[in-house]
């Protein structure tokens, strides 16, 4: 991979930053202006999911008048509007004119110079495309965009509130958050014994990633804390061939506290080095270190999908401040299941990595290569992700069987679920 391929993955992977990853700014070097957000006063609109991501309809403006509908992807971790280069064309950023569209009853307004063309690519494919399809999403709704407001996730009655800053009236956990007033973005101060870590509040990831090196030094002091070496299911959320999944630490840590609030049993990836270990060494977590520049403050990693979808929660920007409701349990057994990181390639899936505990691999007779075609019989060709982690889930002791392709041939393997 290139250097500017490997930007463009890095500033796109997890939070789809521009490729800059850095704030825009004008073509004449000036501060590009904020987000215009009309009068209305509130509105909620329904959320689905695709690669349990989370996505609401928005409705933009063309040149001749008439609405494009699109489904974006409610993404805390990203500063900016991103569009599909498709849409990014037909709707004439490119030529300069400023993007208008609707989330429920609020009209928005993003000058064009604030808009980014296109999420980047892997291996030439779009990054939309390599997280989501076969499902469609063409834009971000960005961190700079929900900062105007107050919002409200509620993922058991599945809708996204807007409203003006100030006028919710939350229940629940209050939690301060630290928000980067250019890129919106917030972040929350965890503990986990004496060790803080610095965290990005990012609904728009499956999983919850930390640094490579700060899951090091937790698992120096907490060694039983480790899971395995390899992604796996949903901590697996990109599922591209490089060592932040391939060569990643899954640990499971029994209480992270933010203020007041205590999360039990949380699964979390420590990235592993995306340049090797040689690499990094020498250049540091090029990952992180790209991601975070948007943020307030450094940080340790993001909280994901697998502690966000526990909650509703209410986050009044301008107020700095979180509030958590619970809504179901935390799930210690979230990650349960065959032990492969796998990687997209095209329509099928294929295996990065198997995963280990104490040097032992978690499946025999798997190699790193082999393409996984199906699961008890369920095809993957053209699968969504979310299917892809579904049919590998299940309880301790339940064997899969997995047909697989090695080199043009069929072979069958059973596989025992495992506990993470």
């Amino acid at each position: 991979m290139s250097r500017r391929s490997l930007r463009m993955f890095v500033c796109g992977l997890a939070a789809l930053l521009p490729a800059s990853c850095t704030e825009p700014t004008r073509l004449d070097g000036a501060p590009v202006a904020r987000p215009v957000v009309s009068d209305a006063a509130m509105t909620r609109v329904p959320i689905v999911y695709g690669s349990e991501r989370p996505l609401v309809e928005l409705v933009f403006a063309r040149a001749d008048g008439r609405e494009r509908r699109v489904l974006a992807w409610v993404n805390m971790g990203a500063p900016t509007v991103i569009l599909s280069k498709n849409l990014y064309r037909e709707l004439g950023i490119g030529a300069g004119r400023d993007l208008a569209f609707r989330i429920g009853e609020i009209g928005i307004t993003v000058a064009a110079a604030a808009v980014t063309d296109g999420p980047g690519e892997l291996d030439g494919r779009d990054l939309f495309d390599l997280l989501f399809a076969p499902r469609q999403v063409e834009a971000v709704l960005p961190a700079s965009v929900l900062r105007r407001f107050a919002i409200v996730l509620d993922p058991a009655a599945r809708t996204l509130t807007l409203a003006p800053p100030g006028t919710l009236k939350p229940a629940g956990v209050p939690v301060p958050i630290r928000v980067d007033p250019a890129s919106g973005i917030a972040t929350v101060e965890a503990r986990v014994g004496d060790t803080v870590l610095p965290l990005v509040l990012d609904a728009g990831a499956p999983y919850t990633w930390l640094r490579g090196s700060a899951v090091a030094g937790l698992l120096r002091l907490h060694p039983a804390w480790h899971r395995a070496d390899g992604a796996v299911g949903r901590s697996n959320l990109a599922m591209a061939d490089l060592g932040l999944e391939r060569d990643g630490t899954l640990v499971r840590l029994p209480d992270l506290a933010l203020g007041d609030l205590v999360l039990p049993a949380l699964g979390a990836l420590g990235t592993g080095p995306m340049l090797g270990r040689v690499g990094d060494t020498l250049v540091g977590e090029l990952f992180w270190d790209l991601w975070q520049k948007p943020a307030p403050i450094p940080l340790a990693g993001w909280l994901g999908g697998n502690v966000l979808s526990d909650f509703r929660l209410t986050i009044d920007y301008a107020a700095g401040l979180s509030t958590w409701q619970r809504q179901r349990p935390a799930d210690p057994h979230d990650l349960d299941g065959i032990g492969l990181t796998l990687v997209r390639q095209g329509d099928a899936y294929a295996v990065s990595r198997v995963a280990e505990r104490n040097e032992q691999h978690l499946v025999a007779g798997v190699e790193p290569g082999d393409r996984l075609v199906a699961v008890d019989g369920r095809p993957l060709s053209g699968a969504a992700p979310e299917l892809a982690w579904e049919v590998l889930r299940g309880h301790p002791g339940t064997v899969r069987r997995l047909d697989l392709e090695r080199d043009g041939r069929r072979l069958q393997v059973e596989a025992p679920v495992v506990p993470f």
